[in-house]
């Protein structure tokens, strides 16, 4: 019995559960990275731009159960270094970033989660580095499309009451927002994140911090804009071989706009709707989102 007993304590203590985070000197710049969990290694791709991943990780960190998440702060985002140059701010870049936090991680295949903005950055990924892909998961992913962005952005526009459209102007005229007050910005975003929520009693549980030189990273950021006028990855997509999950909420527009774009581009792919959730399914129903992202998983183990 004591015998037992040891083996079982020593079972116990060789499993190790990651908790790790810290700067890594990345493409020209540092990018903050925050690591949880144990198991095959899954690099996550926050939305935005100029989020960063805390208003992911404190409703993913289940998945690092069984799963090494990582979390990481893109290029002049949250707390990754905002003294880069403003020329080496592009999608190849933002992309060569990913590559780069994985071979300093040491890492070969990695599953890849990307949300909205992240998404898209997600799907370009896989579509250029097919063979480091175990498997990719789009949850809510801004569309493929320049065109379709602004068919999302205008069924989008529709949802807005009369009453948040005179909040919104009313902060946007407002001396604390002239003044570049980032609390005044955090309230604008509230205000257009309540429209990606089925039930807006939970938008309180969108946690967004905004560093202080907010203003200053999205001038930085702006730089890529231009990339992002005309932008089409359709046949990007195709290039795509590794299992694809495609996750949105069934109150988000892109659902009947970005969906079927998706899945009729990325061979192996299959599309799951979650019922009563917008654009951030994890928030409002993260019991199914959990499962449906572990279900998916198992599949591609088995």
């Amino acid at each position: 019995m004591k015998r037992i007993f040891f083996l079982l304590l020593l079972t116990a203590c060789s499993v190790s559960y990651e908790d790790k985070q810290g700067l890594l000197e990345v493409n020209g710049t540092s990018l903050y990275y925050h690591m949880i969990g144990k198991g095959e290694p899954v690099i996550v791709i926050h939305g935005g731009p100029v989020l960063d991943q805390s208003y992911l990780y404190d409703h993913l960190k289940d998945l690092a159960k069984d799963h090494l998440l990582i979390f990481y702060d893109q290029r002049v985002s949250g707390k990754s270094t905002a003294a880069v140059d403003t020329s080496s701010v592009t999608m190849k870049n933002m992309i060569e970033d990913i590559v780069q936090i994985r071979k300093m991680l040491s890492l070969d295949q990695v599953h890849i989660l990307g949300h909205s903005w992240g998404g898209l950055l997600a799907a370009k990924y896989a579509s250029e580095y097919p063979l480091f892909v175990k498997s990719l998961i789009l949850c809510d992913a801004i569309p493929p499309t320049e065109r379709l962005s602004k068919q999302e952005q205008n069924e989008i526009d529709k949802r807005i009451s009369r009453h948040d459209s005179l909040v919104r102007q009313n902060i946007i005229e407002s001396e604390g927002f002239r003044n570049k007050d980032v609390s005044f910005v955090d309230s604008l975003m509230k205000v257009s994140f309540k429209l990606s929520f089925a039930d807006t009693t939970k938008l309180a549980m969108l946690k967004i911090r905004l560093p202080k030189d907010y203003w200053q990273r999205s001038k930085i950021f702006s730089h890529i804009a231009p990339e992002l006028y005309s932008y089409d990855i359709r046949e990007q997509l195709k290039h795509i071989i590794a299992p694809t999950l495609i996750i949105y909420g069934d109150q988000e527009p892109a659902v009947a706009i970005s969906a079927p774009v998706y899945k009729e581009n990325i061979d192996d792919s299959r599309v799951v709707i979650i019922s009563n959730s917008g654009h951030f399914p994890f928030i409002e129903q993260p019991e199914q989102f959990i499962k449906t992202v572990q279900e998916f998983w198992k599949s591609v183990k088995e």
